[in-house]
C-alpha cells in the first residue's frame, strides 16, 4: 500500500512539473511584447506569437506626438491640440485650451474611431489591426480608403513597398514618418504564418526610440 502511495505521489509531482514548464511565457525586458511558446505541433519550428497591447500604442503615440494643451500647427500644417488631435469645426470648445485629462480622452476617442473603422472595412485583427489603426490615426481613414495600400490590404497582398511610400511631408521625406511606417510594417507582418521564430525584436525602427514602449 505504501508503494502505491509513493508511485501515485511521484506521478502527481511529475504532472505538476510538466504543466508548469509547458505554460511558461517569456516576457521581453523593457517592452510590452510577450512571446508565447505554442505547444501545438507545427510543420517547422515552434510558432512565436508577438503580442502588442493597445496601451503600448497609446504610450507610443503620446511619446511621439507630445502633449500640447493649446492649439498648434502640426508638421503638415493642420491645426492640432492634445496628442495630435486634429481640430475640426465641431471642436470650437477646445480652441481656448484643454486639460491633460481631456487630451487623453481625445486620443482614446480618435484611436477607437480608427480601430472600429479598420475592423469594419478591412476585417483585421491582432497586430495587423493595431498597425493599420496607428496608420489611420496619422493620416485619417479617408486617405487610407482612397489609397492603393487599402486595396492591397483588402486583397491580402503584401504591403511592404506600398506602406513605406507614406513617409513624406509636403513632398519631403521625413525620418519620423519613415520610422512609424517601418514599425507598422513590422507589426503588421509579425504574426504571419511564414514569419520565422527568430524574427528580430531588436529592430532599431521598433525599439530604439526613447520612451515609446512601457
Amino acid at each position: 500500500m505504501r508503494y502505491v502511495k509513493i508511485v501515485t505521489l511521484s506521478i502527481f509531482v511529475l504532472f505538476i512539473t510538466s504543466f508548469k514548464s509547458s505554460s511558461t511565457a517569456v516576457l521581453v525586458s523593457q517592452t510590452n511584447f510577450l512571446l508565447e511558446e505554442d505547444n501545438e505541433p507545427l510543420e517547422e519550428e515552434n510558432e512565436v506569437k508577438v503580442v502588442y497591447t493597445w496601451d503600448s500604442l497609446i504610450h507610443r503615440i503620446k511619446s511621439r506626438e507630445g502633449l500640447r494643451l493649446e492649439p498648434y500647427d502640426c508638421a503638415a500644417g493642420y491645426v492640432t491640440i492634445g496628442y495630435g488631435h486634429l481640430l475640426t469645426q465641431n471642436d470650437s470648445s477646445l480652441v481656448a485650451g484643454i486639460t491633460e485629462k481631456q487630451a487623453d480622452s481625445l486620443l482614446r476617442k480618435d484611436l477607437n474611431y480608427s480601430k472600429k473603422w479598420v475592423k469594419k472595412n478591412l476585417k483585421l485583427k491582432g497586430t495587423k489591426l493595431i498597425a493599420i489603426t496607428n496608420f489611420c490615426f496619422a493620416f485619417g481613414t479617408s486617405k487610407l480608403y482612397r489609397s492603393t495600400l487599402y486595396q492591397k490590404i483588402q486583397n491580402k497582398e503584401k504591403i511592404n513597398e506600398e506602406i513605406l511610400r507614406w513617409v513624406k511631408i509636403n513632398g519631403s521625406s521625413n525620418a519620423h514618418l519613415k520610422e512609424e511606417r517601418e514599425f507598422e510594417l513590422w507589426l503588421y507582418t509579425a504574426n504571419d504564418k511564414k514569419a520565422t521564430s527568430n524574427q528580430s525584436l531588436n529592430q532599431s525602427s521598433v525599439l530604439s526610440t526613447k520612451n515609446q514602449l512601457n
